[in-house]
């Protein structure tokens, strides 16, 4: 399978047809590779389950137990989230209000760090957990902070490790020999997961402690109250552990997809100068020097919603689905398929689809997503990066307000350059996401 598995899979397309199976390790995997199957099938209660085995994060025996996650009560957490999201204001102004204090933090770190070339990546990381952190837990920490600073430790190891668990997920009885081994420093993997856990349930003792109902502070707060309201149900999905699982993915899944967006955006913006110009010329006529951006900035600043959009279908974000299980037999594209089969979906083969997209598909364009006369953003159904269907990801609108914000902020401080003699290595490693090469970036003050 190489280390880029989704090109393999998509070279096996051309050969097999859009859907097909093949043996990966000791699972019969069957392979989804088009837009309009896999919308079929996600859109189906048959395709929600998740795999047993390992996971893209480890969980734990409760949560396992109650099908919290693998099984169909996955649409009441799902549900629950959305619902907190709403009404914490995520997605509104409030959400804005947290992010400027968090960008403007960022910015002046930037600013201090500007005498030499820097790895965004770096600062990028600490800002996106800290966002999560907010929505989580109700606060957010000073760079300077101890916690702050292990938390980060612990997302770069997990963003960088998680590629380490694709043996496992393929071959789960050569879990034991992997860990034996240290394969893929799986230790190391683990040793992250297990203290960020701790942290994770710290927090939740402490918010128990302090807990009002008629003072919800944040998701923790609700969950909490959630769980005691069904306290009294024989076998619950709404746990501390699962609360600890859940609050997990939120924090990889929420935290390292965002900071590799405005990493690519960004390196981007340093290799071709006269994309970087036409966002700066846009954001000057929209904001200004000194207004900070706000989400619905972007329905005036077509082409660098059209930047953000296109890096996503040229750098496919997930260019893997996490696994799928099917719960009962089903049939799909007149294919007979058996409960309890995995089911892999592709999304990189519908992002370098010529029928969809048009020729030159290695080829950066923001054009692919303007209107002809560059004024309006066209946003194809068959665009998807965070996923589609009923396990979707549930923070899409958080994603987007964060990537727009924080791109337009940085661009309009800043202008990136690539060091000199240095050319940009668009190479990707597969890990939570699709993550550029960690590599340095000039910095200038715009104003």
């Amino acid at each position: 399978m190489t280390k880029k598995p989704y090109v393999k899979l998509a070279e096996l397309r051309q050969k097999y047809g859009p859907i097909y199976s093949i043996q990966l390790g000791s699972r019969r995997i069957v392979v989804l590779c088009d837009y309009s199957i896999i919308k079929d099938a996600f859109a189906r209660d048959e395709f929600m389950g998740r795999p047993p085995g390992p996971l893209p994060f480890e969980l734990t025996e409760e949560t396992i137990r109650t099908g919290a996650i693998n099984d169909l009560a996955w649409k009441e957490q799902k549900r629950f989230a959305l619902h907190r999201l709403r009404d914490l204001g995520f997605g509104k102004t409030r959400m804005e209000g947290h992010l400027k204090e968090e960008v403007e933090e960022l910015l002046q770190r930037m600013i201090e760090s500007s005498k030499s070339p820097i790895r965004m990546s770096d600062l990028l990381a600490s800002s996106m957990s800290n966002n999560i952190s907010s929505f989580m837990f109700g606060k957010r920490m000073a760079f300077s902070d101890p916690k702050r600073q292990k938390l980060d430790q612990l997302f770069g190891n997990i963003g960088k490790l998680s590629g380490s668990l694709s043996l496992q997920i393929f071959f789960p009885w050569m879990t034991p020999i992997i860990k034996f081994f240290n394969i893929g420093n799986i230790k190391k993997l683990s040793q992250s997961f297990a203290e960020l856990k701790e942290y994770i349930n710290m927090e939740i003792k402490e918010h128990e402690k302090t807990l009002d109902p008629n003072n919800i502070r944040d998701f923790a707060d609700g969950y909490i109250i959630e769980i005691q309201k069904r306290g009294t149900e024989p076998n619950p999905s709404f746990t501390n552990d699962v609360l600890c699982d859940v609050a997990g993915a939120f924090y990889g899944a929420g935290s390292e997809t965002i900071r590799i967006a405005i990493d690519w955006l960004l390196l981007l913006c340093a290799t071709f100068p006269e994309i970087q110009k036409k966002v700066h010329q846009e954001i000057d006529t929209v904001l200004g020097a000194e207004r900070f951006p706000s989400y619905e900035d972007r329905l005036n600043m077509p082409y660098t919603e059209a930047c953000i959009f296109e890096m996503m279908r040229w750098r496919t974000p997930l260019p893997l689905n996490f696994l799928r299980y099917t719960l009962k037999d089903t049939e799909l594209q007149g294919f007979f398929i058996p409960k309890h089969t995995t089911v892999l979906a592709v999304p990189y083969t519908i992002d370098q689809d010529e029928k969809l997209w048009g020729k030159d598909l290695d080829v950066y364009k923001p054009e692919r997503f303007l209107s002809k006369d560059g004024k309006k953003v066209v946003k194809p159904e068959y665009f998807i990066p965070f996923s589609i269907g009923k396990r979707s990801c549930p923070g899409k609108s958080l994603a987007d307000i964060e990537v727009f914000i924080y791109f337009t902020a940085i661009l309009q401080k800043f202008e990136f350059s690539l060091p000199p003699g240095k050319k940009a290595n668009f190479e990707a490693d597969l890990g939570i996401g699709l993550q550029p090469r960690r590599q340095p970036l000039c910095l200038k003050l715009r104003h």
